[in-house]
């Protein structure tokens, strides 16, 4: 395959898998709010639902006004809590979680019909199971480690990982600041000849910042009583990107990034996320201008979540499409299995 193709195939899939699994990591964060404020609620409180993500401030006090909440959220952030590693009744296995997932395209694997594809005529996205592993050692800051098995081996790809990463801070209330490292590539535990394991640089820094939406901006569009609306402002930032223009590795790519998750009632949930490119020579044919998912997400250990995602290259009416990409059949489901300690 034309390098130029290839490389294209390869940032096409960090983008894919990158954006599924961040949402996860987002639902998550949005649901440890519900878990925490229920483990301290009274008893008649605890059928809430996680409605109350991103919404800490209607479980304050009247004294504690917007600012406050704003000024005591962002102070926090990044706070670490050295003495949690010197509590002595603290397994050092608590804060590990994780689940089990089988992810499957709706777009079936098919023959190229590209004269100069020369990998072995397959083009497509791979069915796979995942195993990922989250480890929060102190505070709010965590490691995640993801493992993937495709389904058929073969059809593999260069730009599909056999492992990602991810790791930094990130805190569940609203108004906090967050800081993540995330690198989906095609990381490999056995890389070809003169190729790396993983390319650290090719990895995404992202700064974000969360807050609620108050509730009277979308009882409107609500059915239910339990509906809620919380989102997430990212910075992100890229050290080496490819450009599709000049098929070479560049320096520097930015990107502005405003997700948000509706509620609908108890654990289903719509969300999605607009993309703003400062440098608009920095937008690759693959780059979306918004991504979207829906589904059943539960944060509870031993519970199921099914989801459906896409985060092809969607694109607004008024720009231009990229072929093959931004269709409904673009996306894929997920079924996972969670669990913790």
């Amino acid at each position: 395959m034309p390098t130029k193709i290839k490389s294209c195939l390869v940032v096409f899939y960090q983008l894919t898998i990158s954006g599924h699994l961040i949402a996860n990591d987002v639902m998550a964060s949005q649901s440890e709010y519900y878990k925490h404020a229920a483990e301290r609620a009274p008893k008649s409180q605890l059928n809430m639902t996680n409605r109350q993500a991103y919404s800490r401030s209607s479980r304050q006090t009247n004294s504690v006004n917007s600012s406050e909440q704003l000024w005591n959220g962002v102070s926090s952030s990044f706070a670490l809590p050295l003495e949690q590693l010197f509590e002595q009744d603290t397994p050092w296995y608590q804060g590990l979680s994780g689940n089990f997932a089988l992810n499957w395209p709706l777009r079936a694997s098919e023959i190229s019909a590209d004269p100069n594809n020369n990998s072995g005529g397959i083009e497509g996205i791979n069915k796979n199971l995942s195993a990922t592993i989250k480890y929060n050692p102190i505070g709010n800051w965590f490691a995640t480690v993801t493992l993937t098995h495709y389904l058929d081996g073969a059809l593999q790809q260069p730009w599909e990982p056999d492992y990602t990463y991810v790791f930094g801070y990130n805190d569940w209330r609203p108004y906090t600041l967050s800081l993540v490292y995330a690198n989906y590539g095609g990381n490999r535990f056995s890389p070809e000849s003169g190729q790396r394991s993983t390319y650290f640089n090719r990895g995404t820094w992202s700064l974000g910042w969360k807050f609620p939406v108050a509730k009277e901006w979308i009882n409107w569009a609500s059915l239910f009583d339990d509906a809620a609306l919380g989102c997430q402002l990212d910075y992100n930032f890229t050290p080496e990107y490819f450009d599709s223009a000049s098929s070479q590795y560049k320096k520097g790519q930015q990107s502005v990034q405003l997700g948000c998750k509706y509620t609908i009632t108890g654990n289903w949930y719509i969300n999605w996320a607009l993309f703003y490119y400062p440098q608009k020579s920095q937008k690759q044919p693959w780059s979306p201008d918004f991504t979207y998912g829906f589904g059943y997400f539960d944060w509870r250990p031993g519970t199921f979540t099914l989801q459906y995602n896409n985060y092809s290259g969607n694109r607004f009416p008024w720009n231009p499409d990229s072929p093959g990409t931004g269709r409904f059949k673009d996306g894929a489901l997920m079924l996972a299995w969670s669990w913790a300690f």
